[in-house]
């Protein structure tokens, strides 16, 4: 069987690496890159060179595909909050609307785009379990325009029959441990084989036509509710980010 073509945004970032590496047995690529060019492409690999803030580019490169990855983009490491409103505002925004713009053109069946834990950040200061399905509280501008994200997903999910995947990824550090303690519940890593399992399974899931989830492993129960993950998606954490071995 012909493999499924996915277009893969944010292809060189943490994320991306992890799932191009997990999932290459299972999904060709074509890749979105802005700056860098990983050593690591495969022969098989597509590769496109631009922005998701260029609408054409990004109605040219979704054509012919099976589904849309749209992955976060780490801006935090040398910004302000300033450059981070800035980059949510005139990036990432335009950015997540031609990349669901782009799939309703060329009626690609699914998108999984990677949204945060920040778009209910409030609750975790409060020490509230957050909820998919809760009133959104960011923390910050970057979770509020994540938030747009989600809300412009239900949109194009439920006006367009698209089927639409909302993953709320919490703390990736793209290793196969924590790097550091976390008190039982109360992880907030996301694991590597973790979220490869997220994304295919966002992807295969084809009775969920719109869904938020949080993109978190084992053990952080006391923060985020996964349930709607494992009884939607059959999402079965393989990680824990808060067992005793990490301390």
């Amino acid at each position: 069987m012909e493999k499924k073509q996915i277009f893969l945004t944010g292809a060189a970032g943490s994320l991306g690496t992890c799932i191009r590496s997990r999932l290459r047995g299972r999904y060709g690529f074509r890749l979105l890159l802005h700056s860098t060019v990983p050593d690591d492409l495969h022969p098989d690999d597509q590769v496109v060179v631009g922005s998701v803030a260029d609408h054409a580019a990004m109605v040219e490169a979704a054509s012919g595909v099976d589904a849309v990855v749209h992955l976060a983009i780490r801006r935090w490491r040398g910004m302000n909050a300033e450059d981070v409103a800035r980059a949510t505002l005139e990036v990432d925004n335009p950015g997540v609307y031609n990349i669901l713009e782009a799939a309703r053109i060329h009626e690609v069946p699914v998108v999984v785009f990677a949204s945060t834990n920040h778009v209910t950040g409030l609750y975790e200061k409060d020490g509230l379990v957050s909820i998919p399905d809760g009133p959104v509280r960011p923390d910050g501008v970057y979770g509020a325009g994540k938030a747009f994200g989600e809300a412009l997903s239900r949109f194009y999910a439920e006006r367009y029959g698209m089927r639409v995947i909302c993953l709320r990824v919490a703390n990736f550090n793209g290793e196969d441990t924590p790097g550091r303690k976390y008190e039982p519940g109360y992880s907030r890593w996301l694991s590597p084989r973790d979220l490869a399992q997220l994304v295919w399974r966002s992807i295969e899931t084809e009775h969920v036509g719109f869904g938020i989830f949080y993109g978190v492993s084992g053990g952080s129960e006391k923060k985020w509710d996964l349930s709607n993950a494992k009884e939607l998606l059959g999402y079965v954490p393989e990680d824990d980010g808060s067992l005793p071995e990490y301390g």
